[in-house]
């Protein structure tokens, strides 16, 4: 039996060992992990738990894990290690603790099934670490155990809460179980929800159970005192947070909750689609979840399957209710994905029982055969989602990279201006952690007056082609502010409907132009909208404008990276319906026609078109760029020499050579 365990913890090495292989493949740090790191960089600067020096806002939804990140910063001094690398290797244990608790529950439930025989120990310890295997190969968990953020903690938590509450003493209160759900309520809200529902179970356990037994089924018996003890020594430390949270940030819930939640039907809609793409994705369109009802024909056996079973259904419907996530991979159902692959592979078994019930001789054999299959397809299933997960990470990557850069660059303009800049923009993590500028939070995640009094504008809505839909927006408030400089991740053009928002104000055309500075990491010029010393004259617009504002970008971008020239026309057209809805925005349809043009190999027209848009607005440096291009092309060095000089005017940093 010895040798049979020792080969058992020769293959769960190995899975971790390939698991760990994955994660490195597909290393990254999620921009929202740098929101934390914020948190704990103004902790330890002695600036209090705050985003923005003197503002308290709960901008985050991990106290515990800011409070554990504190703590591993003052030891990481010794390991020469950075907050990221910390933070980072975190959630890398805690993604093979999670592998490893996995194991030990698919032990526990499997328990009763344990035979004697050394192949059918054998058999019986690779039914344990069949859930292990497709777990690690999930996208969810290599993508998440990489992140530096503390999804894996938490499903950790949940999977540690389970077991000790499967295991623990029914004639006292269970310590353990309440230790580990305080800590995971502390970590994130949603842990209240899982010690509800596992509170919720016993309850129903114990009312079924009498009813089973034809016993007394009064309230004092099936809510009974250790029962109700638990859920006082539950309290008691939250009720304690979240005094210590009203007094230090005035509201009772994180202010992401009020940034975020919205109880709409787009919100159940989207709430629906991250479901079926979560179902087609590891669930074979639902049928992973059907496939464990056949368990709960023994009714003996019933409370062993249904806590795990209920857990999974119930967390699926309430994060359909609250609209699925904005963050990609499947983060919200990673918690409940050890319990869903434990009773897929249980019932595989159970099926597979029943198929060879009267062929004793083969049902080993069978088994073996199928745990093969099934480790096959989910190693199948992972290289088929792979290539999403990492265009996912690549577009993460890309996108800290991109918001350090542009960190850099504002902390040295407020070197320059001698004060603390401000910035106003949506993805703010990256960002605000390598720049130290004030940040205001477009879609107000750490922004109290956005969240608590977001205000739409007409017409910004579903039909627009942006990627982020956060509905929670003020553009209003957020140019009252007055920032120094706004930035969209996604260059000039928005990509979110709170971006859309302050866009299409007549507010933001009038006092902000496009800067340009040149990267020498990426090799390319970077826009960042710079508020203007003298407000421009402009008119207020028709909202409609901007779908065909995105549209011309998009199909531009199209064009330059596939050559395709027939997007030419459809640029035009698009640009023509920016100017009938909105004529002030003359000067910006006419650069993109222009811009057109020029990669169409079209450069006289170009050239007509870029004049045009230049003398409309003199700031417009993306014209004057490939005016100077057009000009250094075809020898007019007078011409691109003055072109030159506007350029270094109103962005200086966008020819470094020149300075």
């Amino acid at each position: 039996m010895k040798s049979i365990q020792i080969f058992v913890y020769g293959l769960l090495a190995i899975i971790i060992a390939l698991f760990i292989s994955n994660m490195l493949d597909a290393r990254f740090i999620q921009d929202d992990a740098y929101t934390s790191f914020r948190y704990v960089k103004n902790f330890l600067d002695g600036k209090g738990l705050v985003f923005n020096e003197g503002e308290r806002v709960e901008g985050y939804t991990s106290f515990l894990w800011i409070m554990i990140l504190s703590g591993s910063e003052l030891l990481d001094h010794n390991l020469n290690l950075d907050l990221e690398s910390a933070a980072q290797l975190l959630s890398i244990i805690f993604s093979i603790t999670l592998l490893i608790l996995t194991y030990a529950l698919s032990k526990m439930i499997n328990r009763e099934s344990e035979n004697n025989s050394s192949l059918g120990r054998f058999i019986h310890e690779f039914q344990n670490l069949l859930p292990v295997f497709l777990l690690a190969f999930s996208t969810p968990l290599v993508y998440w155990g990489v992140s530096a953020m503390e999804t894996t903690l938490f499903a950790s938590l949940i999977l540690l809460s389970i077991i000790f509450y499967q295991n623990g003493d029914k004639s006292k209160p269970n310590i353990s179980f309440i230790i580990v759900s305080v800590l995971n309520s502390l970590l994130r809200p949603e842990g209240l929800i899982f010690f509800t529902l596992i509170i919720s179970y016993k309850i129903l356990y114990n009312y079924f159970d009498m009813k089973r037994q034809k016993g007394n089924k009064s309230i004092s018996i099936i809510f009974d005192k250790i029962t109700r003890k638990e859920i006082l020594f539950y309290l008691i430390p939250l009720i304690v947070y979240v005094i210590f949270r009203l007094f230090y940030y005035g509201y009772p819930l994180p202010n992401t909750f009020y940034a975020k939640t919205e109880f709409t039907f787009q919100f159940l809609q989207r709430g629906i689609n991250y479901f079926f793409d979560f179902a087609s994705s590891y669930l074979l369109y639902g049928f992973v979840l059907i496939l464990p009802l056949v368990l709960f024909k023994n009714r003996d056996r019933l409370g062993k399957f249904s806590l795990l079973f209920g857990i999974a259904i119930l967390w699926m419907a309430i994060v359909i209710l609250i609209g699925g996530d904005v963050l990609p991979i499947h983060r919200f159902y990673l918690p409940i994905m050890p319990l869903i692959m434990i009773l897929f592979v249980k019932a595989i078994v159970e099926i597979t029982g029943q198929i060879f019930s009267r062929q004793k001789v083969i049902l080993p054999f069978a088994l073996i055969c199928v745990f093969i299959l099934l480790s096959l397809l989910g190693y199948q299933n992972y290289g088929k989602q792979k290539n999403e997960m990492m265009n996912k990470r690549s577009y993460e990557a890309g996108l800290v990279k991109k918001m350090k850069i542009y960190a850099e660059w504002v902390k040295e303009r407020s070197k320059h201006k001698g004060r603390k800049v401000s910035v106003a923009l949506s993805t703010i993590g990256s960002f605000s952690y390598f720049s130290d500028a004030k940040v205001i939070d477009l879609v107000g995640l750490t922004d109290e007056y956005t969240a608590h009094n977001p205000k739409e504008v007409a017409g910004i809505n579903d039909e627009l082609p942006v990627l982020w839909k956060e509905r929670h927006y003020n553009s209003d408030y957020v140019l009252s502010q007055k920032p120094d400089y706004i930035i969209f991740p996604a260059g000039a053009k928005p990509s979110a409907f709170a971006e859309c928002g302050v866009f299409v104000q007549n507010e933001f055309q009038r006092n902000y132009y496009i800067q340009l500075f040149y990267s020498d990491e990426l090799h390319q010029l970077l826009p960042i909208f710079t508020r203007r010393e003298v407000p421009a004259q402009t008119e207020s617009c028709d909202v409609r404008f901007i779908k065909y504002y995105i549209n011309a970008n998009n199909d531009l971008l199209n064009m330059i990276s596939s050559g395709n020239k027939n997007n030419l026309q459809m640029i035009l057209q698009d640009c023509d319906s920016v100017i009938q809805f909105c004529p002030s925005r003359n000067a910006d349809a006419l650069t993109l026609k222009g811009l057109a043009f020029y990669h169409a190999g079209q450069i006289p027209e170009a050239e007509q078109y870029l004049k045009k848009a230049v003398e409309l607005d003199s700031a417009n440096s993306i014209a004057r760029i490939y005016l100077k291009n057009i000009y250094v092309k075809s020898g007019k060095i007078k011409e691109a020499v003055n072109m030159m000089t506007q350029i270094k005017r109103y962005s200086p940093d966008a020819l470094p050579n020149l300075n």
